[in-house]
């Protein structure tokens, strides 16, 4: 259990350098471009506390990096027809075009890095992985 426990931080830090690498070509650093990825993904558009939530930071610490994208001409913030209160992201074209190269160049490192693990140890680690997750989401709900 502790071997295991081990490897986790490390792990993801060395996971997330390689996007960061992956990524250099196109300018943007893993979070940014995972942010664009997401925003692409949701076809109605995408809530700023749901992007949060699938970035795994709170709802205040993505409004700069939402900022950003905008400057960037990237992403666009358009009123939700359902709550005129909220803002719905949307990716602009050039941000639509900026996420699939992310995608494309996602789907190639996960390829290198992951190409060494049969197709069935994966399905198991991805259920352990899961698992961890749904645990840590449980004791993050009971406070």
């Amino acid at each position: 259990m502790r071997a295991f426990s081990a490897h986790l931080v490390p792990l993801g830090r060395r996971y997330r350098r390689a996007l960061d690498d992956g990524l250099a070509g196109l300018s943007l650093s893993h979070t940014p471009a995972l942010a664009v990825m997401l925003i692409g993904r949701a076809a109605e558009g995408l809530r700023q506390g749901a992007l949060a939530d699938q970035l795994g930071v709170e709802a205040p610490s993505v409004v700069p990096l939402i900022d950003q994208l905008e400057r960037s001409g990237l992403v666009e913030r358009r009123v939700d027809t359902t709550d005129k209160r909220a803002r719905l992201l949307h990716l602009t074209a050039a941000g639509t075009t900026l996420a699939a190269q992310v995608e494309a160049r996602t789907a190639e490192i996960r390829q290198t890095l992951l190409a060494c693990i049969e197709a069935e140890e994966l399905v198991i680690a991805t259920r352990v992985l899961d698992r961890l997750h749904a645990t840590m989401t449980r004791l993050d709900e009971q406070g």
